[in-house]
């Protein structure tokens, strides 16, 4: 009996058991994929909707706008904001919830029904959201149901618009935007600081225009260091009151950047051989002595008042000109202003006397900086145009004077005048007795280094000099010594004077090429070179020291 109840249960179980297993398939069936739809139209674009706002207000009309997002809070460098865009322009919606990215992807499109929201702007950028504070502020997330539709799947990712930072305009704002061949001024530093809730960061271009790049400190990218070198930018074009702003969705809006070693748009090394083009010598900025070649184009014109350019003759300015990568530019943005110094140069170039430079190919040698608050150059020293022009000596060794006294110290043995640093010409050292609105007693020494002509020949010494308000110009000596040391008074050594020099007349601020002197009596030795000045009471000139120059034949 035990036995047979024994089977009866294991029948039982083997039952239960394959009434069980039979009830599983093997393959499970993947929930249905639902495609969100909507079943009304737009009836208002972006555009008409931004250009009827005057105020902030309450939408009391069935005003439907429809749009691709452009730009979600995935980085965190939005907060509980989106963008969306139409092919009319682009408007930022507040909504009051976090995470929208998870539910708004790029590329999705968004229908909104704006009836019962409002539009207002904060500090000029319109906005569409909700009432806070009697202010446009956020709208609630109980509400943003009723209000935005997404219809159908995700599409493409939105493709930017690609501008120039001359090209910005207030139909462009909310969209997404794109541009070419800029860098990061503070490459290397961190996108965002913990130390603040946003950063603002600049992005200039080749010609120095500017625009704010604003970074959260809660975005993702925060503690990434900025990229040096140019590529480009894209990103959501705001505005701040009257300043332009750049949001970045997340790092891949970043292409083309170099890490540490900078690309640089354009040609050329910076040689007269090899001159770099405007578009190398824009974008590069900085640098001293090199050569750049474009087409003279027109001047800034400096006797009006903004001073203003001009590409068409007559004109009116000799003190600087404009060039450009190609002869018929009239863009300023796309010029470099070249700063003329007095002189045979300005004589040779300036399109006051001579407007049948304008459309010429020039080179000019001088120094990459800040001219008229755009990239230009300053500190010529040399050009080269229609097969002729100066074209400076280059030795072992030179000093510029571009901004300091350089390589050369100045050493007082009397008086309170001293050597300093002025900007005249290419920049220069100057020394006057003049001061006070009185003539002073003084000797002062501009001094070189040690430099040694071991195994040089041919040696030869030239520099440039103004001299105004002369006496005597042996108030004013050029000499060599092989034996001064360097930090004692300058009489206590050994001082040959150098001759045969042209010599500055005395009488005005033009600078004088001095021509080459022979150093052949000091071959193999080290020397220094001396600049003594000297003046008194009755005498009191101006000497300003150019360019020094030591070349060699080996």
């Amino acid at each position: 009996m035990k036995n047979i109840f024994q089977l009866i249960a294991g029948l039982f179980l083997i039952l239960a058991s394959t009434t069980f297993t039979s009830c599983v398939d093997g393959d499970f069936e993947e929930p249905p994929i639902i495609i969100p739809r909507v079943d009304f139209d737009a009836n208002t674009t972006i555009a008409e909707l931004k250009a009827s706002y005057t105020a902030l207000k309450l939408i009391d009309e069935d005003v439907i706008i429809s749009g691709i997002v452009v730009a979600n809070d995935e980085s965190g460098n939005l907060y509980k904001k989106m963008v969306i865009q139409d092919e009319t322009g682009g408007i930022e919606l507040a909504l009051d919830k976090t995470s929208l990215y998870n539910e708004y992807k790029l590329g999705q499109r968004v229908f909104i029904k704006c009836k019962d929201m409002y539009i207002g702007d904060y500090n000029e950028l319109i906005q569409l959201g909700y009432l806070y504070n009697n202010e446009i502020g956020r709208l609630p997330e109980v509400f943003i149901a009723a209000h935005l539709y997404r219809d159908s799947l995700p599409g493409p990712k939105p493709v930017a618009d690609t501008i120039t930072l001359n090209e910005l305009s207030m139909d462009k704002v909310s969209t997404l935007v794109a541009f070419k061949n800029v860098r990061f001024t503070d490459a290397g530093q961190l996108f965002a600081p913990q130390d603040v809730d946003n950063t603002n960061r600049d992005l200039t271009d080749i010609s120095g225009n500017k625009i704010i790049v604003r970074n959260s400190k809660y975005s993702n990218f925060a503690s990434d260091t900025l990229p040096s070198g140019y590529g480009t930018v894209t990103g959501i074009l705001t505005v701040f009151g009257t300043t332009w702003q750049l949001t970045l969705r997340d790092l891949d809006d970043l292409h083309g950047f170099s890490g540490t070693n900078p690309v640089t748009p354009g040609t050329g090394t910076g040689t007269f051989e090899d001159p770099y083009d405007v578009t190398k010598a824009m974008a590069t900025s900085t640098g001293t002595g090199v050569w750049v070649e474009g087409f003279i184009v027109g001047v800034y014109e400096t006797d009006v008042e903004p001073f203003a350019p001009n590409f068409v003759s007559p004109f009116r300015t000799n003190s600087n000109f404009l060039i450009a990568a190609s002869a018929d530019e009239t863009n300023l943005a796309n010029c470099m202003p070249v700063q003329l110094p007095s002189g045979a140069i300005r004589d040779a170039l300036n399109l006051n006397t001579n407007d049948g430079n304008k459309g010429k190919e020039v080179k000019i040698l001088g120094n990459l900086e800040s001219y008229f608050s755009q990239a230009g150059i300053k500190g010529v020293t040399g050009y080269w145009l229609d097969g002729s022009g100066i074209v400076p000596a280059t030795g072992f060794f030179t000093e510029e004077f571009a901004t300091t006294l350089g390589q050369f110290t100045g050493t007082s043995v009397s008086g309170d005048q001293i050597w300093e640093w002025a900007s005249f010409g290419s920049g220069c050292a100057k020394m006057s007795g003049y001061a006070n609105s009185v003539n002073n007693a003084n000797e002062d020494w501009l001094i070189s280094p040690q430099i040694s002509l071991a195994g040089k020949t041919g040696v030869t010494i030239s520099f440039e000099e103004a001299i105004n308000y002369i006496t005597t110009i042996d108030d004013m000596k050029v000499l060599v010594s092989t034996n001064y040391d360097g930090t004692s008074n300058p009489n206590d050594a050994t001082w040959t004077e150098l001759s045969g020099f042209t010599r500055s007349p005395g009488n005005s601020w033009t600078f004088v090429q001095s021509g080459e002197v022979s150093l052949a009596a000091f071959e193999g030795q080290n020397i220094r070179v001396g600049f003594k000045y000297v003046s008194s009471a009755s005498a009191g000139a101006t000497w300003e020291i150019g360019r020094v120059v030591l070349t060699s034949a080996k």
